[in-house]
């Protein structure tokens, strides 16, 4: 229990120095920076460089990116220098250390002929994941690609990238590439978590100050039911995607259900709490510029980028054998 209540304790403390970076200038895009924290070795051996396999503390980082609005490449990045790290010498030294110090960035991706990335100008190599292993491709740049349109994030545009020409490398096998998978959907939904917690913040504090009929909105009673369950399906999302990610920590069997699980539940949940919010928040939440619509174009992309809350709900499915 001890063990437990420090571990928690060093947590805190790590979600606390991540906010307060995040909120200073200049730290918003550059991978560069978040590399300058360590956040780009989390899950790196530390003889190659990294802190070791740390997927608790990456997805609390994860989560303060998204509460920060972060459109650096972190995910990708921090993904690529995992499955880099096991890599054949020859791949792993060439992009490895670039990835580390952030001169490189990645992108990672559901393996298929066309796969869908953010920030496709700035990528320098994409790792697939899938059923058949780690694929790295590189000369990202020379690929056929297009805008998404049906996504709408315009702070993290969307890609298009069509590898059924490309050459790929394969950098490893099935298992770890299904692990390394299962983490990065956890880490996904860590970062819609911390938009929808940033969200659901904003929205108490303009409902404590904004007046109706001589109150503040806040004091209604059928407005706080409202917040009430919005407060408790974060503290849900956040448990379901802290035990998943402890579970990879740990290497433990239900590991990848726990991850599907913990995708399935935020990616079919955040985007309808931030539309709560938005209708929480009256006419100002209908603000093309404010915040808010910010935060739900990303939700709404994460819940897309790798797999759906139904494709997980299949992995389940499929772990059960039902």
């Amino acid at each position: 229990m001890a063990d437990e209540d420090s571990a928690d304790v060093d947590l805190d403390l790590l979600r606390t120095a991540a906010r307060e970076f995040l909120s200073g200038r200049g730290a918003q895009d550059s991978v560069k920076e978040l590399a300058a924290m360590d956040w780009t070795g989390l899950l790196v051996d530390e003889d190659l460089g990294g802190s070791g396999w740390r997927p608790v503390e990456s997805t609390v980082i994860a989560e303060e990116l998204g509460r920060a609005q972060n459109t650096a490449q972190w995910l990708g990045s921090v993904a690529a220098a995992a499955a880099l790290s096991s890599a054949p010498p020859e791949i792993r030294d060439k992009w490895l250390p670039a990835m580390l110090d952030g001169t490189g960035t990645a992108a990672c991706a559901l393996a298929g002929d066309v796969v869908r990335i953010t920030g496709a100008d700035t990528v320098d190599i994409i790792v697939a994941l899938g059923d058949k292993g780690i694929e790295l491709f590189e000369a990202v740049g020379s690929l056929p690609r297009e805008l998404d349109d049906e996504l709408l994030d315009v702070s993290r545009p969307v890609w298009r990238v069509d590898l059924s020409g490309a050459q790929g490398v394969s950098i490893g096998e099935a298992e770890r590439a299904n692990q390394l998978l299962a983490l990065a959907r956890v880490l996904l939904s860590a970062d819609s978590l911390g938009a929808l917690s940033a969200t659901f913040d904003r929205l108490v504090a303009y409902l404590k100050e904004r007046i109706a009929f001589g109150a503040p909105i806040a004091s209604f009673q059928a407005v706080q039911h409202r917040l009430v369950d919005l407060l408790v399906l974060e503290a849900k999302a956040r448990a379901i995607v802290m035990k998943a990610a402890r579970a990879l920590a740990a290497d433990a069997d239900d590991a990848p259900t726990l991850s599907a699980v913990a995708h399935a539940f935020v990616a079919a949940k955040a985007a309808a709490a931030v539309d709560e919010c938005m209708q929480l928040s009256g006419g100002i939440g209908f603000t093309w510029e404010y915040p808010l619509h910010r935060e739900m174009r990303r939700v709404f992309t994460n819940a897309y980028l790798l797999g759906t809350a139904r494709s997980s709900r299949g992995l389940i499915a499929d772990k059960a054998g039902w």
